[in-house]
């Protein structure tokens, strides 16, 4: 059984709530996210240190990957990509703890494109159909097929696709498009799990067990993580 948290982004108050929801009901449950834990919100700094102290283990979104170029490869196109995504929450939440940065980018740097479990296979944006015509025996792949396969030039696709899902399986759970709700597409066996906590909506959190979805827990957005409050 594990928890799996949707695209968080800078939303630092909303996670702790969530988080403590899903402890209170699941104690020793692994915690999982769907990356873009930065942007948009006001507290990404917050939530980057909260994922490293409580161990939630983190796919690579685009938007971490956009922020973790800026910094190490600030000639790549993902820097110009990042200046109109929400960057400046990022950059503002780090002004006052400019020495976490390191450790935050190694952090990010280190974060896989997907996790193949055995109750699901979690990455930010999921495995295309696109790819389905070398995808046919993908249901026996290992954890090295599975690396080789998205080293051969499409390592962006997982974590940029907008496309349907391919049915893989086995139940994937992605973040990246966006749901009022949690919503689960059947012919993709596809669990999509961004309910717009940067919108002012919720952040949600599924527990899979047995390569089910068997449960949902949501936190309203905190309006701490969405505006400036001055007491």
């Amino acid at each position: 059984m594990v928890g799996v948290i949707g695209d968080i982004h800078g939303c630092y108050y909303t996670l702790r709530d969530l988080a403590a929801a899903v402890r209170d009901k699941y104690e020793n449950i692994d915690i999982y996210c769907v990356g873009d834990i930065v942007d948009r919100g006001l507290h990404s700094l917050p939530v980057v240190s909260y994922c490293i102290t409580n161990n939630i283990k983190v796919t690579l979104g685009n938007h971490d990957c956009m922020f973790l170029y800026a910094f190490k490869y600030p000639k790549h196109p993902y820097f110009g990509s990042w200046i109109l995504n929400g960057n400046y929450e990022t950059i503002n939440s780090y002004s006052w703890e400019q020495e976490k940065l390191r450790e935050h980018l190694n952090f990010i740097d280190s974060f896989p494109l997907f996790y193949n479990l055995e109750d699901c296979f979690i990455s930010h944006a999921g495995v295309s159909i696109n790819y389905g015509n070398v995808l046919k025996d993908c249901v026996n792949w290992d954890n090295d097929k599975w690396t080789r396969f998205f080293a051969n030039d499409i390592n962006d696709d997982i974590f940029w696709n907008r496309s349907k899902l391919f049915n893989i399986g086995k139940l994937q759970v992605v973040g990246h498009t966006k749901y009022e709700e949690v919503t689960f597409d059947k012919k993709s066996n596809g669990l999509y799990i961004d309910t717009g906590a940067c919108g002012s909506n919720k952040l949600s959190c599924v527990i899979i067990e047995k390569g089910k979805w068997i449960d949902t827990l949501s936190s309203k957005t905190n309006i701490l993580d969405l505006c400036q409050v001055e007491f």
